[in-house]
């Protein structure tokens, strides 16, 4: 069976864990777009002013790669243990779906927000600096929460429904399903450290001019 046979496969027997990540997921991008025209004038204007001296501050200071990977990592690696860990209990699945709703809604805010900034020019500030590595992050954090779904269904069943030894045969394949998301995970990180910087300087200094 090839890979795309095992997508296949297992999109068949978990549709309802995929319907419920996307769900969860994408209804936090929309409550994070639609809260940002909410926001109150003075907290959007601080914001903004923030933002702005981070972004001049990119053309003066040299990107220190290594305390940015270490931030990287330690900002998500608590997330992604807990999504992992609430696999491993029976009553995981709700909490696992409201994560996966709190970083849709970061992710729709913090795009809602750079694309309503710099007076209809934030357009290019956020493609540059949240899209690459998200093109990465978010199949990895959908794809590592339906495995954790799944492993919790089994684990549900196994203790009411006496599906004795059905969570033996799902970890077998375990470790290969998380390898793949690890590795997507990776170059998320490696293209926010080492190539997202360098686009947002690009940005800063073609479109914004702030030099």
């Amino acid at each position: 069976m090839n890979l795309i046979e095992k997508l296949n496969s297992n999109f068949r027997e978990n549709k309802i864990f995929y319907l419920l990540v996307l769900t969860f997921f994408f209804v936090g991008i929309l409550l994070g777009s639609y809260t940002i025209k909410y926001m109150d004038g003075v907290d959007a204007k601080d914001l903004a002013d923030y933002f702005t001296g981070f972004i001049k501050s990119i053309n003066v200071e040299e990107v220190k790669t290594n305390e940015l990977l270490i931030s990287i990592i330690k900002n998500n690696i608590i997330i992604i243990l807990l999504i992992i860990a609430l696999g491993f209990t029976v009553f995981g699945a709700p909490i696992i779906l409201i994560i996966d709703l709190i970083k849709g809604f970061t992710l729709g805010y913090t795009f809602s927000f750079l694309l309503t900034t710099f007076d209809g020019k934030g357009i290019w500030i956020a493609l540059t600096s949240t899209v690459p590595q998200n093109i990465f992050y978010i199949p990895f954090f959908i794809g590592i929460s339906i495995i954790s779904l799944e492993l919790s269904s089994v684990k549900l069943k196994e203790k009411f429904f006496n599906g004795i030894g059905s969570s033996k045969l799902m970890l077998n394949g375990l470790v290969m399903k998380l390898s793949f998301f690890v590795i997507l995970f990776a170059i998320g990180v490696i293209i926010e450290c080492y190539m997202s910087p360098g686009l947002i300087k690009m940005v800063v200094t073609k479109v914004y001019k702030l030099t």
